[in-house]
């Protein structure tokens, strides 16, 4: 497998530059009393390296400070600022096209971190308009669309891919937003470290088999991307 960090210099200004480079982004976050605050860090990385594995794509190391959004109050997340995390991206990306890897994936286990993301790409493309870059949420890219924060969905998956969890803390709760963009979860939420489901239903089996899925389709459309002209 291509691992940036483990290779020389040498070894990377020999790569094939029509491959992706993909960076897992994270962000450390409260995920209830059951779940440990790597959660979004642990899915990113595991789904980045196991595409990298399949597709012959360029792995980054990963960012594991996120965009800390409505669920920043909590205690346990630690992230950084929208502008700030797209400053970063902004700065990495231009590297990495100075370097001539211009097909980049931002593939994500924190849906916040889209915002920074894409607006770094506007920033990029003032510089390098022949940038290709994508910014994925893992689940979405695979075509899960009832995933909630921490509840039996993502406490499966986050079990599979080695999250440390203890499911017998498990604790459900429902969530109930208002019709306008909420400043912070744990406002109206409080005492719940986010969660909104049932972790308590959580079948780790099931994690592993949501786990492949979303393997499978990731790498399909990574394998699209490298076959592309």
């Amino acid at each position: 497998m291509k691992e940036w960090c483990q290779l020389t210099s040498d070894e990377i200004a020999a790569l094939d530059r029509k491959l992706p480079v993909i960076m897992p982004l994270g962000l450390l976050e409260s995920h209830g009393p059951h779940l440990a605050t790597s959660v979004d860090i642990d899915t990113a990385v595991f789904f980045a390296r196991r595409i990298a594995e399949n597709t012959g794509a360029i792995l980054l190391p990963p960012m594991p400070y996120g965009f800390a959004d409505e669920m920043a109050e909590y205690v346990g997340t630690l992230g950084v600022r929208a502008d700030t995390l797209a400053t970063v991206i902004t700065d990495l990306s231009c590297h990495l096209c100075k370097h001539g890897f211009k097909r980049q994936i931002f593939l994500s286990g924190h849906g916040a971190n889209r915002l920074p993301v894409e607006l770094a790409f506007y920033r990029i493309w003032e510089e390098y308009p022949d940038l290709q870059a994508a910014y994925w949420n893992y689940w979405t890219e695979a075509g899960l669309s009832n995933l909630s924060h921490a509840d039996k969905g993502e406490t499966e998956i986050a079990v599979a891919v080695g999250t440390r969890a203890h499911l017998d803390r498990a604790k459900d709760s429902t969530v109930s937003k208002p019709w306008y963009r909420i400043r912070s979860r744990a406002a109206i939420s409080p005492g719940t470290g986010g969660v909104n489901g049932s972790p308590s239903q959580a079948n780790p089996q099931e994690g592993q088999r949501v786990c492949d899925e979303v393997v499978r389709a990731l790498s399909a459309k990574v394998m699209r991307i490298i076959e592309s002209d």
